[in-house]
């Protein structure tokens, strides 16, 4: 049973520090391809009622502050920063699985 609950955890660590890499990526983007744009796009109109649903970008906000880091997304532009970050993602265990 031990050995099961230690493989979904790296499975969610993985998946979590692909997540970080991928928003590193993403942020290193040219403005002119279509997932910045839509990254970037606030739509219009209000949400529902209740408790607001959290974003990607969300998850990801609240992964970096675990981290340390205050502003991701101008770390994430410092490819060699973002890098140092991901390697210390990998062996961080307080971070959320979204």
């Amino acid at each position: 049973m031990r050995r099961v609950y230690c493989a979904l955890c790296e499975g969610i660590l993985c998946s979590i520090v692909k997540s970080l890499a991928w928003a590193g990526h993403l942020m290193r983007m040219s403005d002119e391809r279509t997932l910045k744009k839509i990254f970037n796009t606030k739509l219009d109109g209000t949400r529902s009622v209740g408790r607001p649903k959290l974003r990607w970008e969300d998850g990801v906000a609240q992964d970096t502050q675990i981290l340390g880091v205050k502003r991701w997304k101008n770390a994430a532009l410092n490819r060699e920063e973002w890098a140092e970050l991901l390697k210390k993602a990998s062996v961080h265990q307080g971070l959320s699985s979204q």
